[in-house]
């Protein structure tokens, strides 16, 4: 690989700084990094590029935003898959980037590694999005996909916590905040919105939509947990919730943990991305493009 881990900074396992580089198989095998106490700060560590894992908090962004910020005004190029700074502040991280002259990337935090904003900067370049439709929760998406093959609602909630998709405490995705932050991200990064996260209208993944989906699967149709976007007279709207597709929609047969979004666009007409069945591993292929793109070898 073309660069070195300088610095491993944790919230409970400690820190390794090392300007030459840690042995990160070394670092993978310790139960507790060789230092403990305060961790020194982003914009002391002896790094270009600070790679931001953090665990999401949806309505506040922290502790991912402060560091993104820091390293932005300390001349550090950003890579996270925290979607919470992005949703919560895309423009001001945006213009802190450009002044700064450094790289500000994020594929991560949408969909594991289905490309978005790839595809927007490297086929896209010249289109206007506008409108798109999603699947971008995992969770929500297996959930609904289980119940339309009888499995309870509980059951598929607990095989999605067994494999490390789901946190423990699932709200996040079961009452849409997670779809509402990415949506956010879709309407403010692709389609030059300005909405909160707030503006989005949320509609819960429950006991009640799983109903649904197995009543809707009698039909031969599916219930998918989408997210939707779109410019009208009153501008850019968003919303997050299950909704019903016939099997010609294209979505349809995006099941189980698979993901994909759909962009309505000018001149390049309806383009639909889709990654199939995505683990933990996808979303650490997404953080290792963005560092690659960054040193300019892609």
């Amino acid at each position: 690989m073309p660069f070195v881990v300088a610095a491993i900074v944790t919230a409970r396992h400690g820190w390794w700084v090392d300007p030459g580089g840690i042995d990160l198989a070394d670092a993978l095998a310790r139960d507790r990094l060789p230092s403990s106490g305060p961790a020194p700060a982003v914009r002391d560590l002896a790094c270009d590029v600070l790679v931001e894992l953090t665990t999401l908090d949806a309505r506040s962004a922290q502790p991912a935003l402060d560091h993104v910020r820091d390293a932005l005004r300390a001349h550090k190029h950003v890579v996270t898959a925290n979607k919470g700074p992005i949703a919560r502040a895309y423009r001001e991280l945006r213009d802190l980037a450009r002044a700064s002259e450094r790289e500000l990337r994020f594929e991560a935090t949408v969909a594991d590694c289905l490309p978005v904003f790839n595809v927007r900067r490297a086929a896209l370049p010249l289109a206007e999005i506008r409108a798109m439709r999603g699947i971008v929760s995992s969770t929500t998406n297996h959930i609904l996909t289980a119940a339309a093959r009888g499995v309870s609602f509980a059951a598929a909630l607990a095989e999605a916590q067994r494999l490390g998709i789901a946190e423990a405490d699932p709200s996040n995705d079961l009452e849409g905040h997670d779809a509402a932050a990415k949506a956010t991200i879709l309407a403010n990064v692709l389609m030059d919105a300005d909405i909160s996260v707030e503006d989005v209208r949320r509609e819960p993944v429950d006991e009640r939509a799983a109903r649904d989906a197995a009543a809707a699967a009698r039909d031969g149709a599916r219930v998918r947990p989408l997210v939707t976007v779109r410019r009208d007279a009153g501008g850019v709207s968003a919303s997050t919730g299950p909704r019903r597709l016939d099997p010609l929609d294209p979505l349809y047969a995006v099941d189980g943990w698979s993901m994909a979004l759909e962009l309505d666009t000018d001149l390049a007409g309806t383009v639909v991305v889709q990654l199939h069945d995505p683990h933990v591993e996808q979303v650490a292929y997404a953080v290792l493009t963005d560092l690659l793109e960054i040193t300019g070898l892609t």
